[in-house]
């Protein structure tokens, strides 16, 4: 009897010793698990967008509309994102030289858009008659553990790009958007998707080069670089 009880005891006191490990490997590694989880996230969004950029290149390039505008809202509650697309018909008035008057050319006879300049919101364009857009259903949303910075892009045949880039240290050339997890928001949005200022994880940057080619860099905490993603 006086034997049972011993292995008994012993085997509650191994449960306890098993228990006590999977709170230590649980407590390890439950901060990987979330960072890993938080990035996997961040990291989907932005590819995400990428494609949808992407897709829209492609139909501009089908000869499906001449030129497409996209405006990506960032987070939290600033405005929904918008597409708008222009016709073959419209885009050969703006190529045309001279313009006719109703696009506001400049002294050299040349639309704004000859001139690959990107409207920075073309609902002013439309309301004025300057240039004619169809809005477009096609839009692209964050899902709501991801922030960003809020921009503009124009895509054509030839890939027309924003011009309202930004610098960012540690990478060569005018960069489109930075992306980052909802979860960087601080107290009073002290801490967001800014550029060249807090260090902080589950950041991404995407650049558009000329042609809408795209790269992607992902923010390296520990080494405090920006890496080309592959």
């Amino acid at each position: 009897m006086l034997r049972t009880l011993k292995n008994k005891a012993f085997s509650i006191i191994e449960l306890l010793v098993v228990i006590v490990i999977i709170i230590v490997i649980v407590v390890i590694a439950y901060p990987q698990i979330s960072n890993y989880l938080t990035d996997r996230e961040v990291k989907k969004e932005v590819y995400r967008l990428v494609d949808y950029i992407k897709q829209k290149k492609a139909e501009t390039v089908s000869g499906k509309y001449a030129m497409s505008y996209i405006w990506i809202s960032g987070k939290p509650a600033s405005g929904k994102s918008q597409a708008w697309e222009m016709s073959n018909e419209e885009w050969a008035i703006q190529m045309k030289i001279p313009a006719p008057s109703r696009t506001r050319p400049n002294g050299q006879g040349r639309s704004i858009l000859n001139q690959r300049a990107c409207p920075g919101s073309v609902t002013g364009y439309i309301s004025q008659d300057t240039q004619r857009y169809t809005k477009s259903s096609n839009t692209f949303e964050w899902s709501s553990n991801v922030t960003s910075s809020r921009k503009h892009l124009c895509i054509d045949k030839d890939g027309i790009i924003t011009t309202d880039g930004e610098n960012q240290n540690g990478i060569e050339g005018k960069l489109w958007m930075i992306v980052c997890s909802a979860s960087n928001t601080g107290p009073g949005y002290s801490k967001l998707c800014y550029w060249n200022r807090d260090k902080l994880p589950h950041r991404y940057i995407i650049k558009v080069n000329p042609g809408t080619k795209l790269q992607v860099y992902k923010y390296n905490l520990g080494s405090d670089k920006w890496i080309l993603q592959k």
